[in-house]
C-alpha cells in the first residue's frame, strides 16, 4: 500500500539529489560525479538511447505514433531532449524533484519538449488516452514496489489504444557476489551507500499480472543493466492486448 511518506521520500531524496548533482543522479557514470558531466555530453546519452529504443520497437514491428510522449521522471531532461529528437511532436517531461525539472528546463533547447511537476501518486495533469508513447529507466526502481505499480496503471490510463508502454524494472538482486552483498545489506546501509537513493525490484512473473491486469501485454522483457550489476533488471515493452 502506498502511502504519503512513500511520495515524501522519494520527493525529499530527489530534491536534495538534484540540487546537489542532478546530471549525475540520474546517470551515475564512474568519474562524472561533482557536476563533471556536461550539458552537450548529457543530453546525447539521451539520444542514444531514445535511437536504440526505437530500433527495437521496429524489430518487434510495433508502430508508434509521433504525437506526444511522456518522460515519465525525467530528471534532467536528456530523454525528453533524445525523444524530441526522435519526432514526437510533443513530449511531456514528468518528475517529482522541482530542482531536476529546473535543471531540465536550464539545459534541454527543444520547443517540443514540456516539464510539468508529479504532485502525488498520479499523472493527473495528464489527460486519459493522450499519448502514443510513455517511456521510464533508471526510475520505477527507486520507489517501494507498490507506488511504482501505481504509476504503471496510470501508464495505461494516459496511453491511447495502439499506444506503446515502456518501463524498465529490476527483478531481483543479482547471482553475482555483489548482488548476494547487496541483499545481505540492511536496507538503511544500502540506501546510504548511494547516497540516499533506494533501489526496489519486481519478480518478473508479477509485472507481466499486472500489465495484463491493465488489459495490455507484454510484447518483450528485454535483460537489461540500467540497475547495474548487483541487479537482474529487465526492459518491459508492452501494448494494448
Amino acid at each position: 500500500m502506498t502511502t504519503e511518506r512513500d511520495i515524501d521520500d522519494v520527493s525529499r531524496t530527489w530534491t536534495k539529489l538534484g540540487s546537489e548533482d542532478p546530471m549525475w543522479a540520474v546517470l551515475t557514470d564512474k568519474g562524472k560525479d561533482k557536476n563533471r558531466w556536461t550539458p552537450e555530453e548529457f543530453l546525447a546519452t539521451g539520444v542514444t538511447e531514445i535511437d536504440a529504443l526505437t530500433k527495437r520497437l521496429g524489430e518487434l514491428g510495433l508502430d508508434v505514433g509521433r504525437g506526444r510522449a511522456v518522460d515519465f521522471g525525467c530528471g534532467a531532461g536528456r530523454l525528453s531532449h533524445g525523444l524530441a529528437q526522435a519526432g514526437f511532436a510533443e513530449v511531456l517531461g514528468c518528475d517529482i524533484s522541482p530542482t531536476m525539472l529546473a535543471k531540465a528546463r536550464e539545459i534541454v533547447p527543444d520547443p517540443a519538449c514540456r516539464f510539468l511537476q508529479v504532485a502525488g501518486t498520479d499523472l493527473a495533469a495528464v489527460e486519459t488516452d493522450s499519448v502514443d508513447l510513455v517511456y521510464t529507466c533508471r526510475v520505477l526502481q527507486h520507489m517501494p514496489p507498490a507506488l511504482a505499480h501505481g504509476y504503471i496503471r496510470e501508464f495505461w490510463r494516459i496511453a491511447r489504444p495502439g499506444a506503446v508502454v515502456v518501463f524498465q524494472m529490476p527483478t531481483q538482486p543479482s547471482a553475482s557476489l555483489a548482488g548476494r552483498v547487496l541483499a545481505a545489506l540492511p536496507v538503511s546501509v544500502a540506501r546510504m551507500l548511494r547516497r540516499g537513493m533506494e533501489m526496489h525490484g519486481t519478480p518478473e512473473a508479477e509485472v507481466h499480472r499486472l500489465v495484463e491486469s491493465l488489459g495490455a501485454r507484454v510484447v518483450a522483457a528485454d535483460p537489461d543493466t540500467s540497475a547495474g550489476p548487483r541487479w537482474d533488471s529487465r526492459l518491459y515493452v508492452t501494448t494494448s492486448a
